[in-house]
């Protein structure tokens, strides 16, 4: 349910999606490099800058009686590589993830043989066009593509642009995200600012308002015991409020979110909370539709380090209907230790805009931070690259602000369903124990008193390039969607 770049589509509000981007296999360009290159190291320099390149064999492609026996054997190795690469905790196991992505793109369906006239050389080895490929190899065009698009993604975070771009030709891509966007700088503070062609640059007050950032950024927006408990809630992977709504991260879990009308919820800890959100000076101020707000849509999620979120527009009942955003929407960090998984992407693109994003920004996860952005542009979360520093998840907890929302009834898991915990007056039933920890009275909120910091976040001069890596400045024209990398 991801938009696409021309609004055909509808999007999902911040959470996973089990659709996937139309997938075409009549290009008839060459093989993708990294089934032919031999080199398989990796180069993580911000966590060990001594480290070696080290050369690791592929093991042999076990031989399966049928085409479909060899597709499921290739799909089993993908999924070996994904669940180790979820878990890598040392750059040998990452290294290894190479390997395995490498071995399901190069397993071959056995009795098919490529006829000598068509094979061309590359990177030193005989391979054939894209059609021919589509007929040998194990895997189906959807799921090669999706391996192939996982393998890139790890040559590009490992500072490696080199190693993608021919396999990201092979697959039909034309541009893709920037390489500072998905090998992002590690340290939160650090300004990336990309030098910017003369033609681009900023003239006067109303260019200078035009690229303002739709993002506000606060730091340390919670205080100790505000953190702490919703530290309580989410942060354990088998606590009830990810266990009662089967939240997956591979294959992803269906969207689901609670609705909260903002005049009846005032009193509990989770209505304080959302009022403290709503009527803060600095979000008021850089958002003053926030006043209009009436309810507010709340989610949350609970990531290892290494998985992302494909960029998307917030909208009503995921767009079912047209899209309709909401005024604001908000992260809320919930890690105890800064840098776990990727940083959340925050762009100037909107449904309307007939050019990709010019600029972004880079909000890492840092503990109590509240980052609140603008409910009509695209943004995404980008997956963390390396190894974590710790063995915590990257937990999150979302609100959006509305002014009209439609309520989905239902008790099961979906989108914008009630709140679990009736209003005063109404029927009551017994809630789930969540809502009932995010409903208690004794956890006290203190109301907004400018002990936060603000920061402007990590500005991006240009958010996609071509292949090679040049800028996809505003001179480019706009690509059809699956013709955009974003590698997750």
């Amino acid at each position: 349910t991801f938009i696409k770049w021309a609004g055909i589509a509808a999007a999902n509000d911040n959470q996973q999606s089990s659709s996937k981007p139309i997938i075409t296999s009549s290009h008839s360009q060459t093989i993708i490099t990294y089934i032919t290159t031999s080199d398989t190291s990796l180069q993580y320099t911000h966590h060990h800058p001594s480290m070696t390149k080290k050369r690791i064999r592929t093991p042999p492609v076990p031989v399966a009686e049928d085409a479909e026996a060899e597709e499921v054997a290739a799909l089993s190795i993908c999924s070996q590589a994904r669940s180790k690469w979820l878990e890598a905790t040392t750059l040998q196991e990452l290294e290894d993830v190479i390997a395995l992505y490498r071995q399901a793109l190069n397993a071959k369906k056995t009795g098919v043989e490529i006829k000598k006239d068509s094979k061309k050389r590359f990177s030193g080895q005989i391979i054939g066009s894209r059609a021919q490929t589509d007929q040998f190899v194990a895997l189906s065009p959807k799921d090669y593509r999706k391996a192939g698009e996982r393998l890139s993604l790890l040559y590009l975070q490992s500072g490696r642009p080199h190693k993608a771009q021919p396999g990201l030709h092979f697959l039909g891509f034309t541009c893709r995200l920037a390489e500072h966007v998905l090998n992002y700088p590690v340290h939160a503070r650090t300004n990336v600012m990309v030098k910017r062609n003369k033609s681009n640059k900023s003239k006067g007050k109303s260019k200078k308002k035009k690229n303002a950032p739709p993002c506000c950024i606060l730091d340390d927006f919670l205080t100790a015991s505000e953190f702490a408990h919703l530290q309580s809630v989410f942060v354990d992977p088998k606590a009830a409020y990810w266990t009662d709504h089967n939240y997956k991260i591979d294959p992803p879990s269906p969207y689901f979110s609670h609705v909260l009308n903002l005049s009846k919820h005032k009193q509990g800890f989770l209505g304080k909370l959302i009022h403290k959100v709503a009527k803060c000076p600095k979000l008021l101020q850089k958002f003053p539709q926030l006043k209009q707000a009436r309810y507010v849509e709340m989610w949350a999620h609970n990531r290892p380090h290494a998985s992302g979120h494909q960029l998307h527009f917030d909208s009503d009942d995921e767009g079912k209907g047209g899209v309709r955003n909401p005024i604001i929407s908000t992260i809320l960090y919930l890690s105890t230790s800064p840098n776990i998984g990727g940083p959340s992407l925050i762009t100037n693109q909107r449904l309307t805009s007939t050019k990709l994003a010019s600029k972004g920004w880079l909000a890492h996860s840092q503990p109590s931070r509240l980052v609140a952005f603008d409910g009509q542009v695209l943004h995404g979360v980008v997956p963390g690259k390396g190894v974590p520093s710790s063995s915590q998840r990257r937990v999150t907890l979302m609100m959006a602000f509305w002014k009209d929302i439609q309520v989905q009834p239902g008790n099961t898991p979906g989108s914008a369903r009630p709140w679990p915990i009736m209003a005063k007056g109404q029927s009551q039933m017994t809630p789930p124990s969540w809502a009932a920890d995010l409903s208690r009275n004794d956890v006290d909120v203190i109301a907004n008193d400018n002990s936060y910091r603000p920061f402007d976040g990590i500005e991006l001069n240009h958010v996609y390039e071509h292949l090679d890596g040049r800028a996809w400045d505003e001179q480019d024209p706009m690509p059809e969607y699956d013709q955009v990398c974003q590698g997750f």
